[in-house]
């Protein structure tokens, strides 16, 4: 039989006698792989060392990424404050070992609050220029800025720094710091 009778008796089954088909059948000769002796070529192959050595590497990475990540996850859980603004003072000594800056408005040296919650900023703000703060939204007070807070700069300046940010917006009104 020719080739493309053969084609078209596969496409087309419906058209032929089953007597045909068969013999059509009978006539392939379809080689039939030796599953045991490719295994042993995939099993005795050198290049699959390489994948196991780099297999294992890559678990061993991913694995300590997601403990890493499960392990700041925890701590920076534990470091969120619970308590009103009031009972709690800021974090000044973190800020002065990292920057060797004494924290006193009237310092001519400025002072850098770097990843500070805006909690802290503000707590110390309010004893430098003795003005109190509320916090309307209570989820910007664990938003963490980076402010620099020169020693000449006034009370508005520093709301006009921190109203930069888009997450809070600050008011001044009569003695108090508003932040919504």
């Amino acid at each position: 039989m020719k080739k493309d009778e053969q084609i078209r008796m596969l496409l087309h089954p419906e058209k032929y006698e089953d007597e045909l088909l068969n013999q059509m059948l009978d006539g392939l000769d379809i080689p039939v792989p030796d599953a045991e002796e490719a295994l042993v070529r995939i099993t005795n192959s050198r290049q699959r060392g390489w994948y196991v050595i780099a297999a294992s590497i890559f678990g061993i990475l991913m694995l300590s990424g997601v403990a890493y990540a499960a392990i700041n996850h925890f701590i920076m859980v534990d470091e969120k404050p619970e308590v009103a603004m009031t009972e709690r003072k800021p974090d000044i000594e973190k800020v002065e070992k990292t920057y060797g800056a004494e924290m006193t408005p009237t310092k001519k040296a400025p002072v850098v609050f770097n990843n500070v919650e805006l909690q802290q900023i503000m707590q110390y703000v309010a004893e430098g220029y003795n003005v109190k703060v509320e916090f309307r939204n209570k989820t910007a007070c664990t938003i963490r800025f980076y402010l620099q807070w020169e020693a000449d700069d006034t009370l508005q300046e520093i709301i006009d720094k921190i109203n930069h940010f888009d997450k809070v917006h600050l008011t001044f009104n009569e003695g108090t710091i508003v932040i919504q």
